[in-house]
């Protein structure tokens, strides 16, 4: 398989995928040995090859997991239930939640949860740990465009995507929005192929 027919399907050496980890090769030798990473194919001599966007996915958790201080044992047991990538929807407005979920009910390996205001939300990111945020700007307690800042300005979390979503659409709360650090921006009333546009380019999915 030649190299750019392999990077095509997602498939990468144990050296590329150390580099996009940022991990030693010894490093990736060793989960794999464990088996908390997966050899999707075997090239002639024996090369493994990985799936990219799965093993970086195993990676990031297998990272939080140990920040958090689990042991090695403990990630080997819970490995493949957290193997997910999770959306966590802040808004206050029931239906909204119920739209988005509907709008992701097809993806296979996605965890939704929900949270209904901007106080909550600062709490429930830190322990959640979510890929995407879907966030209203106006929420109840804190508002969204402080939401935004602080999980862009915290080190540990700057790497979540946020998707802003807002009833109140204009040009300067797009603004204020993408000063924040949001990703993406979308006005309500959404519809359901451009949400699941925005989040399927998002999430890389």
């Amino acid at each position: 398989m030649e190299k750019q027919q392999r990077l095509a399907l997602g498939l990468l050496k144990i050296g590329e995928l150390a580099e996009k980890s940022g991990l030693p090769v010894s490093t990736i030798k060793y989960y794999t040995d464990l088996e908390l990473l997966r050899v999707s194919e075997h090239m002639p001599g024996g090369f493994r090859l990985y799936n990219e966007r799965e093993s970086l996915l195993r990676l990031k958790r297998i990272r939080e997991m140990l920040q958090q201080g689990y042991s090695i044992k403990e990630i080997k047991a819970n490995i493949e239930k957290i193997c997910v990538l999770k959306v966590l929807i802040i808004d206050d407005e029931i239906e909204v939640h119920d739209f988005i979920k509907s709008a992701l009910t097809d993806y296979k390996n996605l965890e939704v949860n929900s949270v209904y205001d901007g106080f909550t939300a600062g709490m429930v990111v830190k322990e959640y740990m979510p890929d995407l945020v879907i966030l209203d700007l106006l929420l109840p307690g804190v508002d969204g465009f402080k939401v935004c800042a602080s999980i862009k300005n915290e080190p540990r979390l700057k790497h979540i995507k946020i998707l802003v979503i807002t009833g109140y659409d204009s040009k300067e709360y797009r603004e204020k929005a993408f000063n924040s650090g949001a990703d993406d921006y979308l006005a309500k009333p959404m519809e359901l192929k451009v949400i699941r546009e925005k989040i399927t380019s998002l999430l890389k999915l």
